[in-house]
Order: C-alpha cells, then sequence, then structure tokens
C-alpha cells in the first residue's frame, strides 16, 4: 500500500504544483500591470518588480485552497482518464482509502502553508507595502491613506508605515491645547527607531504655534516616551491581513481586554488557523467530483467546475465574515460553516458513487 500511496501522491502533488505556478504567475502579472500605473520618477519599474517579488510568499499562501482544489482535480481526473483508478478499484481498493492516500500529503502542503503564513508571508510582505511606500513618496513626506492615527491625551500621532523590524516611517504629532483646543505644536519625522525604552524620532521638522507666529526649526532627533513597543505598535499600523496568526490572536486579546472591537482580527485569525481544514474540505469535494457526478466529464468541466467551488467558498466566508458582525455570531462560525457544508456535500457525493 506504501507504493500506492506514493504514486497516488506523487500524481496529485505534480499536478497541484504545476496549478499553483500557473496561478502564481498569472496573479503576478496582473499585479505588476496594477503596478504600471504608478510608476513616477522615484518609483521605477525595477521598484515594480522588487515589490511584486516580495509579495510572492504572500500570494502563494492566498492561492493555495484554489490551487489544491483544481489540482486535486487534474490529479486524481488524470487517473480516471487512463483507467488507473478502475484498476485500483478493480483490485479491492476502497474509495475511502483512495481518498486517504490523497489526504497524506496534503498534511505536508497544509505545514509549509503553515509556516509561510506564519513566519514568511507577514514579514515580506509588510517590507514590500513600505519599500513602495517610501519608492512612490521619493524625497518627501511620507503619508499615506493606509496610515493610522493614535491618541495620547492632547497629542495626535500618524504612522504612514511600519517595516517589520519595527521602523517607523512617515511620523506626524499634533498637539493641542487642552483649554483652547487650538493646535500649540506640529512635528513630522522621516523616520524612527525604538531603543528599548524610547523612541527616537529622526530627521524632525518641528513647528511651534506662538504669540507672534510659527516658528520652525529642524532637528536631527527627538524623543517619544510612550508605553507602545515595537510589537504592541506593529500590530496597530499593520492591516491584519497580513499578520502572523499568533499576532492576530495576541492583539485579539489585547483589543478585548480593553473592551475595545476585536473581530476583524479574530476573524483574521481563524481564516489562516482553519485553512487546514478548508483545504481538506476542497480536496474530499475535488475526489467527490472524480468518483461521481464528473466521473466521465471532459478535464476541462472538472477544472472549471472545482474553480467554482473553491471560489464559492471562499466568497461565502467573506459574506459571513460581516455577518457575523450584523448577527452577534462568533467570527470562527464564518469560515467553520462553509467548511463543514463543503466537505458534507463531497462526503454525499461519495456515497452516491459508492
Amino acid at each position: 500500500m506504501k507504493t500506492l500511496d506514493r504514486y497516488i501522491a506523487v500524481s496529485v502533488l505534480s499536478s497541484i504544483l504545476v496549478v499553483e505556478t500557473l496561478l502564481l504567475g498569472l496573479d503576478v502579472l496582473l499585479a505588476l500591470v496594477n503596478e504600471l500605473d504608478d510608476l513616477n520618477k522615484t518609483y521605477q519599474i525595477t521598484h515594480a518588480l522588487y515589490f511584486v517579488a516580495m509579495t510572492v510568499p504572500r500570494r502563494i499562501y492566498d492561492l493555495v485552497p484554489v490551487g489544491v482544489m483544481v489540482g486535486s482535480l487534474i490529479g486524481l481526473g488524470a487517473l480516471a482518464s487512463s483507467n488507473e483508478l478502475s484498476v485500483i478499484r478493480a483490485a479491492g481498493v476502497s474509495i475511502v482509502r483512495i481518498i486517504g492516500s490523497v489526504m497524506k500529503p496534503m498534511l505536508a502542503i497544509m505545514l509549509v502553508t503553515f509556516l509561510i503564513g506564519e513566519y514568511v508571508s507577514p514579514v515580506t510582505e509588510i517590507d514590500a507595502q513600505n519599500y513602495r511606500i517610501l519608492k512612490k513618496s521619493g524625497n518627501e513626506r511620507v503619508k499615506t491613506g493606509r496610515g493610522v492615527w493614535h491618541r495620547e491625551g492632547n497629542e495626535y500621532f500618524y504612522f504612514a508605515s511600519m517595516q517589520a523590524n519595527g521602523r517607523l516611517f512617515g511620523i506626524s504629532r499634533y498637539v493641542f491645547n487642552e483649554e483652547t483646543k487650538e493646535m500649540d505644536q506640529m512635528l513630522y519625522a522621516r523616520s524612527g527607531t525604538y531603543d528599548g525604552t524610547t523612541w527616537v524620532f529622526n530627521d524632525v521638522d518641528l513647528s511651534q504655534v506662538t504669540e507672534n507666529g510659527v516658528q520652525s526649526k529642524k532637528l536631527d532627533q527627538w524623543l517619544w516616551e510612550t508605553g507602545l513597543n515595537p510589537d504592541l505598535m506593529k500590530m496597530i499600523i499593520i492591516n491584519e491581513r497580513y499578520m502572523a496568526p499568533s499576532e492576530l490572536w495576541q492583539y485579539s486579546q489585547y483589543l478585548e481586554e480593553r473592551g475595545l472591537k476585536s473581530h476583524d482580527h479574530l476573524l483574521a485569525f481563524w481564516q489562516k488557523m482553519l485553512m487546514p481544514i478548508t483545504i481538506g474540505s476542497l480536496v474530499l469535494v475535488a475526489a467527490s467530483f472524480v468518483f461521481g457526478p464528473l466521473r466521465s466529464a471532459p478535464a476541462g468541466t472538472r477544472v472549471f467546475s472545482g474553480v467554482i467551488v473553491g471560489l464559492s467558498v471562499k466568497y461565502i466566508q467573506d459574506l459571513l465574515g460581516p455577518a457575523s458582525v450584523v448577527y452577534g455570531f462568533e467570527p470562527i462560525w464564518a469560515i467553520l460553516v462553509p467548511a463543514i457544508a463543503c466537505a458534507l456535500y463531497g462526503v454525499v457525493l461519495i456515497r452516491r458513487s459508492g
């Protein structure tokens, strides 16, 4: 049986690898074409190529469910078209045993996907986004619509971006008078680093509002003492889509402890943590198509059906995410219910074919 497991695994894994490569190539090409509209004097084609290349791990991670679904369909479909599955079943191997042989290599895919999502894509994606922001801004002040605001007392901070190593870029600070509610001071710093206890802002423009007008001066450094360390700062600034599962859970607990909304981060956390279940359910449906209603259908029909099912599961999960806020159910169900429904659908088709 080990020989049979190995043979089926090689057939399915090779198909998944080909499909994932094709999908990734198409996704990268479209991303590069999209970047061409943003080229300017400081953000050129070489910078766009580097940016897209740095986002490849995140794109691989996002494409895994559909790639696995379509690849499994193609791999098993090729075995079915050559009558190899018929021979295997005639030898007394059950459909459940064959599906088990398909599921075994999926464990390796799930492990690799988790490692990419936890340790690789968060770092490369964050650095890629910041690289793009800095190159597009050139020598001008860094400010984008993707930054975040933070308040401490009568001080308001804006952070344009942050690298994975904890370095801040495009920092603005506005200080308001508590009595008159008018602005007393404005600061802009190109970057900031954390020395272990204090944030050090570099290349600073400081403007002070006085009775005689606005007085401005440049400083090499300016110190900001706060309780925000780089780990916490990163969770505030970075989009939850780019965060690792462990960071999402940590920050969601931080928000809940302070009575703040943590729905978006919990939803992203469960999307990443439950991806193995989603992958397993899609593989189960792929196998049910080959053994069931699409057994004699052309390969193109099976692939099209697989794409439709894979995208349907993803879109239903995306729709149930906002619905969980409206109707008050836990975000985990927005991810788990479509995956379970997909798996049950596959089981029903397999039982009918058996």
